[in-house]
């Protein structure tokens, strides 16, 4: 009988455990001659025999434990053989689906894999088409290009590659019947192919690389403006030279707008004022090409109103550059990119109460108090219950605060108790700060950024008091952030920041970090949530199934549209093809695959440790029962 681990029968020595400790641990009796015992002679020694008997008994139900254990870890089997025959000669034959793939084109792969099949010898073939997943075909008649769908030649490469692991062969024929898209490759092989499976490539070649096509949409006005910006990425052919080739339309809610592409570039955008907030419909080219699938791009956008930030300049200075509030503004409307993108709409003004009344906070998610040196009772109040309401204040104090200027807001409870000004020069480093608090949780001290890079003038004496608690501290030991304790959800944050977010006492400003800082503590004391202004665009792929356009799911706006890399049609060459996914290269492809009746016969094991383990628990229970027996000792 072989086995597949014949090391581990080693194992079976430790037969000899329960042997041992079975002699042992037998009893050495003394026998003494006691009078008032002998009429229990009798007893014992039919006792003592049916001891010995169970003991046997049990010591050889052990050994069998341990010996059999033993022979289950040994995975002793019976050889039987098969035919390999089948599982060697199986041909997957992949099908190229996407978008990319014509009515010709399907035509001609349709054939080409008619032609695999005519010459496989009688061997297994195994027919599956594949876009963004691979679909597995009855036959060559159910093979459909989807419109618009990417091509994922590297999931198709790995779904047959796992299909012959998982058949148990490493040995067989995969042939993939593809345009060869140059765009996508990857950068390195993906998968290591074994050198007996072969790959053979048949290339489908488009009838033209003159695709017109509108490839991205993108709003770069998200959040309210004067105009609504939407930016197309189109590509148009060299070959297009005209303007009348070269134009774009954009059609929706009653508005036409055009725009030309200029020559050797890919980008046109169009401003417009939109009826309403939401805005959906479709970007176009001038078709006349194979692909018409990709001619056009429907899209959905909507404006979200940023969020108003007052910014009370306390000292305002002879230039704005000069105010307290006017770099805070500067990096609460920096959008870093195309104008639009920012989420703030800050707003400076000089007093919460003038000549005609109050200010008007509708509206408003945060203020700023920043270098305020008076502040009224009547302020406060309106502070205080804006904060009720669930709006953020802050406090951003400099060298010209005092303790009676912050006396309306302590009465407030707006402000900690037992603050002073140092007036001292040193700079510190932060050493801590909380990096779960919202506002501070971006800056992790590696790649998110590091705070302590920023230089912070130590002129403040702050500490946590009661109600309140720290969120930055100084290499010196006094706070930089304080924050107030929240007694519920609804109400808003309270911080005090002890250093001018401006250029007075550092040029803290001009550090790469100061704008997304401002930007991640307004975010936090307001809750500006991150606007999602368009919609979902999905891919039509196996899964989707719906046309390309615009549809409405539970309320909500969802795009399909075709694949961005779709409009792309340029082919890879064969030998770039095979080294990008590491396929064996041409010459390295074994002959054809023996055909069934050519094959030699195999061993392959049936293994039967299973039912022996089945045994050993059965034993495992039938040494429980005779050990744990209750033996009753028969009375004189």
């Amino acid at each position: 009988m072989p086995l597949l681990n014949p090391p581990f029968l080693l194992a079976a020595v430790a037969i000899g455990v329960p042997l041992w400790l079975h002699l042992s641990r037998r009893r050495k009796y003394q026998k003494i001659e006691i009078g008032t015992l002998r009429f229990l002679h009798q007893a014992l020694r039919e006792r003592r025999k049916k001891s010995r008997i169970e003991e046997i008994v049990l010591l050889l139900l052990r050994m069998s434990t341990v010996g059999l254990l033993a022979v289950v870890f040994a995975r002793p089997f019976w050889p039987r053989a098969e035919r390999a025959a089948e599982k060697e000669a199986e041909t997957i034959i992949l099908l190229d689906a996407s978008g990319s793939i014509t009515p010709g084109m399907a035509e001609t792969a349709r054939k080409a894999a008619e032609r695999v099949i005519s010459t496989a010898g009688g061997g297994k073939i195994k027919i599956a088409q594949f876009s963004d997943e691979v679909q597995p075909l009855d036959s060559l008649a159910a093979y459909r290009p989807i419109a618009g769908a990417p091509t994922r030649v590297g999931t198709a490469l790995g779904w047959a590659l796992d299909h012959f692991v998982l058949e148990g062969g490493n040995a067989g024929k995969v042939v993939l019947v593809s345009h060869l898209a140059a765009e996508g490759l990857p950068s390195q092989p993906p998968r290591v192919w074994p050198p007996q499976m072969a790959v053979e490539l048949v290339a489908l070649k488009p009838p033209s690389v003159d695709n017109a096509a509108v490839r991205r949409l993108s709003l770069l006005t998200p959040y309210g403006a004067e105009a609504m910006e939407i930016e197309a990425l189109v590509w148009m052919p060299p070959s297009r030279t005209s303007e009348e080739d070269r134009t774009v339309t954009l059609e929706a809610e009653g508005l036409h707008e055009t725009a030309v592409v200029p020559p050797g570039s890919e980008r046109v955008v169009f401003r417009f004022h939109p009826p309403h907030a939401e805005v959906h419909g479709r970007v176009s080219v001038t078709g006349g090409d194979p692909w018409p699938a990709d001619d056009q791009r429907p899209f959905a956008v909507h404006w979200t109103e940023p969020a108003r930030v007052l910014l009370v300049d306390g000292q305002p200075g002879s230039t704005p550059f000069e105010g307290e509030a006017y770099f805070i503004e500067k990096a609460l409307a920096a959008s870093g990119a195309a104008h639009g993108k920012s989420a703030f709409k800050p707003e400076i003004i000089f007093a919460l109460d003038g000549r005609n009344g109050p200010v008007d906070l509708t509206g408003v998610r945060a203020i700023a108090l920043c270098g305020v040196t008076d502040c009224s009772p009547a302020s406060a109040r309106l502070l205080a219950d804006f904060v009720a309401r669930g709006g953020g204040l802050i406090s951003v104090l400099n060298d010209k605060w005092t303790p009676s200027a912050a006396a309306a807001l302590v009465e407030a409870g707006l402000f900690p108790e037992s603050i002073a000004l140092t007036g001292a020069e040193e700079k510190r480093p932060l050493v801590s700060w909380d990096r779960e608090h919202p506002a501070l949780s971006l800056f992790d001290g590696r790649d998110g950024g590091d705070l302590r890079e920023l230089p912070w003038r130590d002129g403040f004496g702050a500490q946590a008091g009661a109600g309140w608690r720290a969120l930055a501290t100084l290499d010196g030991g006094h706070a930089l952030f304080l924050e107030k304790e929240k007694r519920d959800g609804a109400t808003g944050s309270v911080a005090v920041c002890f250093h001018p977010l401006n250029r007075k006492w550092s040029d803290i400003p001009r550090e790469p970090l100061f704008v997304p800082l401002i930007k991640s503590l307004f975010t936090a004391l307001g809750r500006v949530e991150p606007a999602a202004p368009e919609a979902r665009v999905i891919s039509p792929g196996a899964r989707e199934l719906r046309p390309i356009g615009c549809h409405v799911v539970e309320g909500v706006m969802e795009i399909v549209a075709p694949d961005a890399n779709e409009g792309l049609v340029a082919s890879a060459s064969e030998g770039a093809f095979r080294s990008a996914f590491g396929l064996p290269t041409a010459d390295a492809i074994p002959p054809a695959l023996p055909a069934p009746e050519q094959a030699a016969e195999r061993t392959r094991p049936g293994e039967f440790w299973p039912w022996l383990l089945i045994g050993l628990l059965l034993l495992l229970a039938l040494e429980n029962i005779v050990a744990t027996r209750n033996v009753t000792v028969p009375s004189p």
